[in-house]
């Protein structure tokens, strides 16, 4: 592939992968205050919102609100599994899943996102070292405020990286059975361009995804394949990397509480390495 065949498929990739990534927000009349992202995924017709933890905490959740359609925003009423009791809760595996109501189904209908299906999520991921990854969100420091209305526009970040190496996972303090971490270059040298650019701050980028391209020519209507392997937690910049926990937390709690599940079980330890998880619902 040429430069710019490259900078075509990647944008291609992101920009389909930001149809299924939400903003969470907490109302704040007449607009709403941006705190993160999430992932939605729908099993036959169950929606579900996968997110960070610290973000779908048990305190925290009932006030969150996610968008709809029609440009209205929806409440999280449902039932949510979270390894976080409130924000300041200390859990490296940070996760958070909320399985909507029937009755809130009807909000998507029709809306600008989209919702992923199971067979976009790759469970027991075997990191590829020299691999595509690519992470797509819109970190809070991108957000512009609209002076004088009630609203806000949210810029993305959009980036390719690869795997750090596996050595570096003992030295910082990282499972690599439980965590994916890849490169985060504070300067990069975009596509057809001769010039450095220093890339956006990731505050706010918690809950988005971390996804995979196994093959650049694998397409389907002219868009890459690409699939979810893990969940976005913290950006260590000042060590060159961000973290996103395995997506297979998250695929093992919603085939554990919930009734229905296609994904095949972790072959990671899941329940020796969870200190607690916390149930709620809003019907």
């Amino acid at each position: 592939m040429t430069d710019i065949d490259f900078d075509i498929l990647t944008q291609k990739v992101t920009n389909t992968a930001l149809q299924v990534t939400p903003i969470i927000s907490v109302p704040n009349p007449p607009s709403a205050i941006p705190l993160g992202c999430g992932i939605f995924l729908k099993i036959n017709d169950d929606r579900y919102l996968i997110s960070a933890g610290h973000l779908l905490n048990l305190e925290d959740w009932p006030k969150l609100m996610v968008p709809g359609a029609d440009d209205k925003l929806v409440l999280l009423n449902g039932v949510v599994i979270t390894t976080y009791k409130d924000s300041s809760t200390n859990n490296k595996i940070d996760f958070g899943i909320l399985k909507f109501s029937a009755r809130q189904n009807k909000h998507f209908v029709g809306g600008n996102l989209g919702f992923c299906n199971p067979s976009n999520i790759i469970v027991n991921h075997k990191v590829q070292q020299g691999g595509y990854y690519v992470i797509a969100g819109y970190p809070v420091s991108g957000v512009k405020k609209t002076s004088g209305k009630a609203e806000f526009k949210p810029i993305p970040v959009k980036f390719l990286t690869y795997p750090i190496k596996e050595n570096k996972y003992e030295k910082f303090g990282f499972n690599p059975d439980h965590f994916i971490l890849v490169k985060y270059q504070r300067k990069l040298v975009p596509f057809g361009s001769k010039e450095k650019q220093i890339t956006k701050e990731l505050k706010g980028i918690s809950g988005s995804g971390l996804w995979y391209i196994p093959n650049w020519n694998d397409r389907k209507k002219g868009v890459p394949k690409f699939y979810l392997v893990g969940i976005m937690t913290e950006n260590y910049k000042d060590k060159g990397f961000v973290a996103a926990l395995r997506i297979d937390f998250a695929t093992e709690a919603i085939k554990q509480f919930f009734i229905y599940s296609p994904f095949e079980h972790t072959q990671f330890d899941f329940g020796v390495n969870i200190k607690n998880l916390y149930g709620s619902e809003i019907k």
